[in-house]
């Protein structure tokens, strides 16, 4: 196997074992849970993408977990920058790099932020070697955790190079998780 060929086995591998990692809870998964367990989740939030922004260099999926993800490819040759709640700037990718504002309200949702010690004037850091990079952002979020079918929209604007700024949005609904009577009794 080439140096390429294991590099993009990486690239390709990264994504799927993120979803793997960040897969939804089923009911019939809380129903196997050992004896005396407390806490399972009431339901879950579930987050669909309604508009990509009409960026075509750019792909966005949502990773569903007990708290969503949002994953973007990129591949154009400008900078495609994400902007954080404050509509400051967050994520900045290119082809081959993803960076992160440290200045940014989200950087701490960031696992990278974690231990971060900033040097001198450093702004920006890498947070992938690739032009793909996925974190649970706060916007995919009910802000009273959830009810019963509880619905609301989303939007987290981006730009690409000098271009009008556009946004990728979507809708989140809250669903309870129904667990069989007969799986509940185990």
């Amino acid at each position: 196997m080439s140096k390429t060929d294991r590099t993009s086995g990486v690239r390709l591998a990264f994504p799927a074992l993120l979803a793997l990692a960040l897969a939804p809870v089923t009911g019939a998964a809380l129903a196997h849970q050992p004896p005396g367990t407390t806490g399972a989740p009431e339901g879950i939030t579930r987050a669909t993408i309604t508009d990509e922004g009409g960026i075509s260099v750019m792909s966005a999926m949502v990773l569903d977990a007990p708290k969503p993800a949002l994953m973007i490819r990129y591949h154009g040759e400008e900078a495609l920058t994400v902007y954080d709640g404050d509509n400051k700037p967050f994520l900045r990718f290119t082809e081959n790099r993803v960076e992160a504002h440290v200045q940014s309200s989200q950087w701490q949702v960031l696992p990278q932020s974690r231990g971060y010690q900033s040097k001198g004037n450093t702004t920006w850091v890498q947070v992938s070697g690739s032009g793909n990079f996925g974190w649970v952002d706060p916007r995919l979020s009910l802000a009273g955790g959830g009810h019963s079918d509880e619905t609301a929209g989303w939007r987290i604007p981006v730009t690409q190079g000098d271009q009008q700024a556009s946004a990728i949005t979507g809708r989140l609904t809250w669903r309870p998780i129904q667990v069989q009577a007969s799986q509940a009794s185990h």
